[in-house]
């Protein structure tokens, strides 16, 4: 089974602002963006899910029409109080105990990473019981988490998987065994 994770692309968004389950719109280079996902994309008859935040599904619904299936599993962690906060005004506070231990400590009002780490896996688990070649449209904490899974990396080590925008990432999945084809090409 192949499973193939997009990162959206890039969101118009001014630089420094905290988002994640936000439904931010795509930049003005969305165009010229899927035009070169497109040249990357796999060949197959693919199941294709979408985070249901625009920012996903426009990609996925211009590179794969309207056979899409939105899961709200694949949405980007939820920063809680903090979304669409500039984070230097975030609480100095708060955001170094969340930073002392992102991987379990909850955002106030949010998540933890840890949780949209069991969510996405939750949904990779399921694709597998179907094995079906299946494609995801989703956000970099996401496709972070579930690589950190296939490699076997640690969640508080997973952010040196650098994750870009509009890039996609190949997963072989086999008698439960998940290995990394490539990522970020």
């Amino acid at each position: 089974m192949e499973i193939y994770l997009i990162r959206h692309t890039a969101p118009a968004i001014e630089s420094g602002i905290c988002y994640g389950n936000s439904d931010i719109d795509v930049a003005d280079t969305f165009e010229e963006e899927v035009a070169a996902i497109r040249t990357k994309l796999p060949q197959g008859n693919f199941d294709v899910y979408s985070s249901p935040l625009q920012r996903c599904s426009k990609l996925a619904t211009a590179l794969f029409g309207e056979a899409v299936t939105t899961d709200a599993r694949l949405k980007e962690m939820d920063f809680g109080n903090w979304e669409m906060q500039p984070w230097e005004a975030i609480d100095r506070k708060e955001l170094d105990d969340w930073a002392n231990d992102f991987v379990l400590a909850k955002v106030p009002g949010g998540e933890s990473y840890e949780q949209l780490y069991t969510r996405s896996m939750e949904l990779i688990t399921e694709l597998m019981e179907k094995d079906k070649d299946a494609v995801l449209v989703t956000h970099g904490g996401v496709i972070r988490s579930i690589l950190a899974h296939a490699t076997n990396t640690a969640l508080a080590d997973s952010f040196d998987l650098k994750i870009q925008y509009g890039r996609i990432s190949h997963l072989h999945v086999e008698n439960e065994d998940i290995k990394v084809i490539f990522y970020n090409s």
